[in-house]
């Protein structure tokens, strides 16, 4: 979660990387430290690295030496282990020898993604360097990238109503999501599997443990997902899972999205720097199990540029996940109340970005905005929490929670019921589907093609999605409740303004016009979505 807005952030490091094309290596006095600066390029991205200081032993005692990475105009401090990241053709693995590496783990081989290291008793940045350019290097390897570490944040926001009418679960309400009709035609199905890639989850909580499958730790490299008590943002994944599938109709807590689809978790969100290759080996985790969804409620913590082969292993499983169809992988839009860049994780092609809203249909104060925004849903302010006195609230729920952390999985367990309804269907037509379907929001001004930074192309609706993938016509059309936001006085009109800036500009448009426009962006949205 993003924390930009709350006196305490939470922050996390990964590491990430860079291919490496050409080096100038300068040193430079500075405090009686020498720097030394390379160039690389990250895909077509010129970027810069500065090493400076020397190596020590993080908490976990790995060796990792202190380096600088300037990019989208921030400087980002950092740090480099030993090793490297290659993309290379499987089949020619044995070409390694003669660039004196050696392969430490696969992280995702049906794309040939390996982490390696030196025989030379190199570092990562010393092999990307050394390799720099094409004819440096054995054909076969495609990419030769460095490990950084570099800050993760949740996509989180603290969020409780003021108002007790918006106590329990609100977003699922008639006015918004239509959970309950929504139910009446599927409650998903067992088959489809959602993977929530977070802080870990509480694997004992009521709501959970009769929904949760196998999962993973990319921290401590094994097979239990449980949360880290120790960790700042130890519910976090917790309650994300539990807006997805929270056990239903079990006469306890919480009703999840996707009522029975089926949650594995993975823990990669720590308070400890995490490899680059955990991220690669939680993505490949959701493409080796299946799932029809991946939830990512995080984010780097600095707007900087996707590294390369972390895109390449996001559209790999957006492409060839679920045994070919391909796979929705959801990330939230993050809490910064900024544009996102063309260049920036959320951006990328495999990725549905989800924005939120506030119960007035309008623009939270803080989510993110742009072209890259798919769609946005509703906050989930009440979720499951982890049990007895480590969660957000005393109780194992908690109506505490909220930003784009909560209204992503939201989404994607409506984004599960749809996949339910129509398996074979590929990622790409579902994606289309959640968008053609979309409720128009109120407040927005689209382009001609239907999309508005501050809405993208409307509001998730799961009861009109499942409708157009079971082919399902309504004798009569009814607007319902999708017609106009909710009945609201004054105070309410104040309340909504005051949660973004310039509210007034996005004055509600005539609903037919704004149908029409988003119709008209289907097709577009193919043609001109960033193309990374």
């Amino acid at each position: 979660m993003h924390l930009r807005h709350v006196p305490t952030r939470a922050l996390i490091s990964c590491f990430v990387f860079a291919s490496i094309i050409q080096s100038s290596s300068v040193a430079i006095a500075t405090s009686g430290v020498s720097v030394e600066t390379v160039a690389y390029l990250d895909g077509s991205r010129q970027m810069t690295v500065m090493r400076h200081g020397n190596a020590s032993l993080d908490a976990r005692g790995r060796k990792l030496w202190p380096v600088r990475i300037v990019a989208n105009g921030n400087t980002i401090d950092s740090f480099v282990d030993h090793k490297a990241i290659v993309r290379i053709d499987p089949a020619k693995l044995s070409e390694l020898e003669h660039a004196h590496l050696r392969v430490v783990e696969n992280l995702m081989p049906s794309i040939g993604i390996y982490s390696v290291e030196s025989t030379d008793a190199e570092d990562g940045l010393d092999i990307a360097v050394r390799l720099a350019k094409p004819q440096a290097r054995p054909g076969a390897i495609l990419e030769i990238i460095p490990n950084l570490h570099l800050r993760l944040e949740r996509h989180a926001e603290p969020f409780v109503p003021d108002d007790p009418r918006f106590l329990g679960q609100w977003y699922f309400d008639e006015k918004r999501l239509q959970m309950s009709e929504v139910w009446a035609i599927s409650q998903g199905d067992p088959k489809t599997t959602v993977v929530v890639i977070d802080s870990g989850c509480d694997l004992t909580h009521p709501d959970l443990v009769d929904k949760l499958d196998p999962g993973l730790d990319v921290i401590d490299d094994d097979t239990d997902p449980s949360y880290d008590p120790a960790f700042s943002g130890a519910e976090h994944g917790t309650a994300c899972a539990g807006l997805i599938g929270a056990s239903t109709n079990n006469g306890i807590g919480i009703a999840g999205a996707c009522p029975s689809c089926r949650i594995r978790c993975v823990r990669m969100l720590t308070d400890v720097a995490v490899s680059l290759d955990a991220h690669v080996k939680a993505f490949n985790f959701a493409l080796e199990t299946n799932a029809a969804v991946v939830s990512n409620s995080w984010g780097f913590a600095d707007p900087m540029p996707v590294p390369t082969i972390l895109r390449d292993a996001i559209n790999n499983v957006f492409d060839n996940g679920r045994g070919g169809k391909g796979a929705l992988v959801l990330f939230a839009a993050g809490n910064d109340n900024r544009e996102v860049g063309s260049n920036e994780l959320t951006a990328v092609r495999g990725v549905t970005s989800i924005g939120a809203i506030n119960h007035f249909f309008d623009k939270t104060f803080f989510t993110n905005y742009g072209p890259s925004l798919d769609i946005v849903a509703p906050v989930g302010t009440l979720t499951t929490d982890i049990v007895g006195a480590g969660g957000l609230d005393p109780t194992d729920y908690t109506v505490n929670f909220g930003g784009t952390s909560s209204a992503c999985p939201v989404a994607a367990g409506a984004a599960a019921l749809v996949m339910s309804a129509a398996p074979e269907k590929t990622s790409a037509e579902v994606l289309d589907l959640l968008i053609k379907t979309a409720r128009p929001a109120p407040y927005a001004s689209p382009h001609e093609n239907g999309h508005d930074p501050i809405f993208g192309y409307g509001i998730v609706n799961p009861l009109a999605a499942l409708k157009e993938a079971l082919g399902i016509v309504d004798e009569m059309p009814d607007a319902g409740p999708d017609a106009s936001p909710p009945p609201t006085t004054s105070d309410d009109v104040q309340s909504s303004c005051s949660c973004r800036e310039g509210s007034s500009n996005h004055t509600p448009k005539s609903i037919l016009i704004v149908v029409l426009l988003t119709g008209a962006g289907i097709w577009a949205r193919s043609r001109s979505r960033h193309t990374q």
